[in-house]
């Protein structure tokens, strides 16, 4: 019998036996058991339970009480610290409480939530449980806090049991403890979307009914009117703004209101008794400059809206942007708040712009609601309106992506020949977007594929710079030139490199697109260049196997080819300047033997001339020329011959001696014919001694003696 005992003992299935007659209730095999080993009363299973705490669990309460007097021990804790008095209190198990109660149970024992059993009772309906455990507390027990800082107060309203809460105000329950985050029980208790919970409201409020507890603020800043308003619960509601210290128009962190809420969630009751109840009568706004009517708009609350407008404190106030609430409803497709506000509404703007320009047409493109944008074309809503930057409806949707609702924009009349004010065409922003059937729609429409904005860039770039495969693809079918320069001199092939696009770099290459265009600024990098500075491996691989250069390559060749050209310049230079030199010389030689020839020509023109004239006629030449000593005798012999005549035979014939040019044997008759022939034979010879000769011009000149004068003498 030992031996079995301790193999019980010792094996597995001991521990299971004890627990499964625990749980079935088998008081004799119980006690038979613990009896034969004592410890078995307090052996824990893999969750660290005991016999006790399944006896509660199964409600096997003789069981329990049999295991007491054996000895288990009442407060031993599982592995979630949770005792056996926990697991009865969250059963409601009155009698297992009271049971343990009775045996020195710790009622403040903490699981690892740290909730006591006090906690626990709270679930239940019925206060017994609760009512029994405040029997055994002290009054500074009842407000135990868990590891979110709630007491049982907390927990009671946020089960909405008024009883417990009534209970627990009795034993003095500090009704404005704030838990984590930084709610009181009122909080709980609002925050409900039973209408019975007007009832656990009441209660708090009946003990305390204080401005500070009726608008205490958590830590986000919400009261408990926000959070009736939130579920909606107009009893809970009414109760609140009831009181006349509640503060209807209390701010959230984020500035809005309790009525902020009812209109973003449409509780349209809610709203009409907030604004009947709104003392103030002015209508806030929220850190945006919303109001409430924009949150219902937005949200296409029209029977909320239709409240709103027909409220005379309420008017459709613009935000700090500048946009009223139709706009809000028009970027939020609420066709239903559209067409209550423009029959409620007969002067509403549907063309007012916002502080950016934007009208509610740009603001339903922009979303991409098509009804909304046919609702406001058929109410005259201008197609081609332009905002700050001169973008139209049909801009945002292009940017976007919309094509149905671009269809519907150039239908009504909308241009698609503008631009922006950085000259960005419509197309531009459909590649920016990389919608690729926006491309098409608008090239069919007539837009030239390759529009240039003000920098320079075609929609190809765009489209490049973003990578976008299909949208290049419809841009180079429909005659895109994928080699077009920015005015900095990039191409799309720039973009596609510098952010690593491997596709579309290939794209790109296929619609030949030139690899080594260089920019036009002081770097004048290559697309490879992008590809280098921004590590772009496998771009830079098939770049270079597709005949790519960087910068310093082309300028390495290009240095190679100027210095062959200007070798070949010298070259050339050289040959020229000799070859000049040698004509040169030539040229010398042709002039040294024409002058040569000039003066042989003179040369024999002259002797040709001597060999004409006779030696007398020749003789007066050198008279006049040449004064040298023989001249002299011989003019002195031609005076002296004479003087043996007579004299009156010497003075007659002087004149005629003088006349006939030294010939004194001669005729007067036939001096007188030969003298002209003389002078002018003389003058020639004079003449060209001068030039020919280099004899002095300025040699004394010999005159006859004047007839006259030899007859006085």
């Amino acid at each position: 019998m030992n031996r079995s005992e301790n193999l019980l003992f010792t094996g597995s299935s001991s521990a299971s036996q004890v627990h499964a007659a625990a749980v079935n209730g088998d008081k004799g095999a119980l006690q038979r058991l613990i009896i034969g080993n004592s410890a078995l009363k307090d052996k824990e299973d893999q969750f660290g339970r005991t016999p006790l705490m399944y006896c509660v669990l199964a409600d096997r309460l003789d069981c329990a009480d049999a295991l007491l007097k054996a000895g288990a021990n009442v407060n031993k804790t599982d592995h979630s610290q949770r005792t056996a008095l926990h697991l009865a209190a969250q059963k409601g198990n009155y009698r297992f409480m009271k049971l343990l109660l009775t045996r020195r149970a710790n009622w403040m024992q903490k699981d690892l939530e740290e909730m006591t059993p006090l906690h626990l009772t709270t679930r239940h309906k019925s206060p017994k449980c609760l009512a029994l455990l405040l029997k055994f507390m002290a009054p500074g027990e009842v407000d135990t806090q868990d590891k979110n800082k709630q007491t049982a107060l907390h927990w009671s309203a946020y089960y909405n049991n008024p009883e417990h809460v009534k209970l627990l105000i009795k034993h003095d329950s500090n009704i404005g403890i704030p838990d984590v985050e930084g709610k009181i029980p009122l909080h709980w208790a609002a925050n409900h979307k039973d209408p019975s919970a007007v009832h656990t409201v009441r209660c708090i409020l009946d003990a305390a009914p204080t401005e500070s507890l009726l608008n205490w603020q958590d830590y986000e800043g919400r009261t408990p009117l926000h959070f009736a308003v939130a579920d909606g619960n107009l009893t809970v509601v009414d109760v609140l703004t009831s009181y006349e210290s509640c503060n209807i128009t209390s701010y959230d962190n984020l500035f809005r209101t309790p009525l902020h809420w009812a209109a973003l969630l449409g509780h349209a009751q809610i709203v009409h008794l907030l604004l009947e109840r709104n003392k103030s009568g002015t209508i806030p706004s929220d850190s945006q400059g919303a109001t409430p009517l924009h949150y219902a708009a937005q949200s296409n609350f029209a029977e909320t809206v239709q409240v709103f407008l027909k409220h005379p404190s309420v008017k459709d106030d613009s935000d700090l942007e500048g946009r009223t609430s139709f706009m809000w409803a028009a970027g939020k497709g609420s066709d239903d708040v559209l067409r209550t506000m423009l029959s409620l509404k007969s002067d509403i703007d549907i063309n007012m712009a916002d502080k950016y320009g934007g009208t509610a047409l740009h603001a339903a493109a922009l979303s991409g609601h098509v009804s909304t944008v046919k609702l406001l074309l058929e109410n005259d809503a201008q197609v081609d309106a332009t905002d700050v930057m001169k973008h139209t409806p049909l801009f945002r949707a292009c940017e976007m992506g919309h094509k149905d609702v671009i269809q519907t924009l150039i239908k009504g009349g909308a241009r698609v020949d503008l631009v922006d004010q950085d000259g960005h065409s419509l197309l531009h922003w459909a590649a920016l977007g990389g919608n690729a059937d926006v491309c098409q729609i608008l090239i069919e429409n007539k837009i030239n594929p390759n529009v240039q904005d003000y920098a320079g860039r075609t929609p190809l770039q765009c489209a490049a710079y973003g990578g976008y495969i299909n949208c290049m693809a419809v841009l180079m079918e429909n005659n895109a030139d994928p080699n077009i320069q920015d005015k900095e001199g990039r191409t799309a092939l720039h973009w596609s490199c510098n952010n690593g696009y491997l596709d579309a770099i290939k794209l790109l290459l296929d619609f030949a697109a030139f690899p080594n265009q260089m920019e036009n600024n002081e770097e004048r990098y290559t697309p490879l260049d992008y590809a280098l500075l921004g590590e772009r491996h496998e771009v830079i691989q098939f770049l270079l196997e597709h005949g790519a250069l960087s910068i310093a390559a082309i300028q390495d060749i290009a240095a190679f080819k100027i210095q062959a050209v200007y070798k070949g310049y010298k070259v050339r230079k050289a040959f020229r300047d000799r070859k000049n030199l040698l004509m040169k010389h030539e040229q010398l030689r042709k002039d040294a033997a024409a002058k040569k020839r000039e003066e042989e020509n003179k040369r024999k023109e002259a002797e040709q001339q001597k060999g004409h004239l006779s030696p007398d006629s020749c003789r007066p030449q050198a008279l006049p020329c040449l004064p040298s000593p023989i001249l002299q005798n011989e003019t002195s012999g031609k005076s002296r011959a004479p003087s043996k005549q007579p004299p009156a035979s010497h003075i007659a014939q002087g004149p005629e001696l003088r006349d006939s040019g030294g010939s004194p044997g001669g005729t007067p008759g036939k001096a007188s014919q030969k003298e002209p022939h003389v002078s002018s034979d003389l003058q020639e010879t004079d003449s060209r001694n001068r030039s020919g000769l280099g004899v002095c011009s300025e040699r004394p000149r010999l005159f006859a003696p004047d007839p006259r004068q030899l007859s006085i003498a």
